[in-house]
């Protein structure tokens, strides 16, 4: 009986260990779910939280403009875009892809903006971005490149 009940005891252990395990989320999940709240902060004019998903030596190549490195850098880039009369983005993630080593991966998609153009009329711009990502020791993604170009000229705006 004294065998009986310490290998229960020990079962029971087990068990409860292996409950107690979380289970891991799969790295594309995780990707498009910060990928999406990225796209929120940038919908919501959310400086401060656009800047957490950068890596403190992120670049940022925007169109028809020269590269931006570092994270100061591009926080200055994000707050000229933001700062744009009427500016609204609206984004769609068409893409994840997740490297085999599980370290990297890139996301993409198209977005869709407005903002006040030169002539004070509002101006639609279509356009596709491409984020690549690393994975942090955490789990967590930033993004180490980032890039965006518009379907059309590039729009006038104040």
């Amino acid at each position: 009986m004294r065998k009986l009940m310490s290998v229960a005891a020990v079962s029971f252990f087990l068990l409860a260990c292996a409950q107690a395990q979380e289970p891991k989320q799969d790295p594309a999940d995780l990707l498009r779910s910060t990928d999406i709240a990225l796209q929120k902060a940038v919908a919501d004019g959310d400086l401060d939280k656009i800047m957490t998903f950068y890596a403190d030596d992120a670049v940022l190549m925007p169109t028809a403009e020269p590269i931006v490195v570092g994270k100061a850098a591009i926080r200055e880039e994000w707050h000229h875009i933001l700062s744009i009369p009427d500016f609204q983005n609206k984004s769609a993630l068409t893409k994840i892809d997740v490297s085999q080593s599980g370290d990297l991966a890139y996301s993409m998609g198209t977005y869709l903006s407005t903002m006040q153009g030169e002539n004070g009329q509002p101006v639609t711009e279509p356009g596709k971005w491409l984020s690549v990502w690393r994975r942090q020791a955490d789990g967590s993604w930033l993004i180490v490149a980032d890039t965006y170009n518009t379907d059309i000229p590039p729009p006038d705006h104040k």
